[in-house]
């Protein structure tokens, strides 16, 4: 797997996930980015995950790109569409799983953030993270 930045979609892993969901229509993305988050919340964060920490960041990107506090993330411009890709509104449902996928996928101290090697980028990381979370957290709550 290469990664060559900090972004939600800045890996082999997530490029290969948005390929897969830019070929389908709204409803069957819904469906993919609804089984990951599905699959990574009982996983509960184990190694032995069906599902990869970049596919669920990748899925919670797509959704936050829909969400129209989310439609001018910085990582949205590799994929121009992206912010048309699921059927709007964003259900609260769908974003608060979005926000557990990632709470149990990437915890504070998982090895997602210990393989980190350059502490800026980890940061970088850091932030693009906490930057879905607080597009997607007014969603999960029902603030639109």
């Amino acid at each position: 797997m290469g990664t060559w930045g900090s972004g939600p979609f800045d890996s082999d892993t997530a490029e290969d996930f948005l390929d897969e969901l830019e070929e389908q229509s709204a409803p069957q993305r819904l469906a993919v980015v609804e089984r990951t988050f599905r699959a990574a919340i009982e996983a509960g964060g184990s190694a032995n995950s069906s599902v990869l920490p970049e596919e669920v960041t990748a899925a919670a990107a797509v959704v936050a790109a829909n969400v129209p506090a989310g439609r001018s993330l910085t990582w949205n411009e590799d994929y121009p569409s992206i912010t048309e890709w699921l059927a709007q509104p964003i259900a609260p449902a769908l974003a608060s799983s979005a926000i557990q996928a990632l709470e149990v996928t990437l915890p504070a101290d998982g090895w997602f953030w210990r393989s980190w090697v350059d502490a800026g980028e980890k940061e970088e990381a850091q932030a693009a993270i906490d930057s879905l979370r607080s597009v997607l957290r007014p969603v999960s709550e029902g603030v639109t």
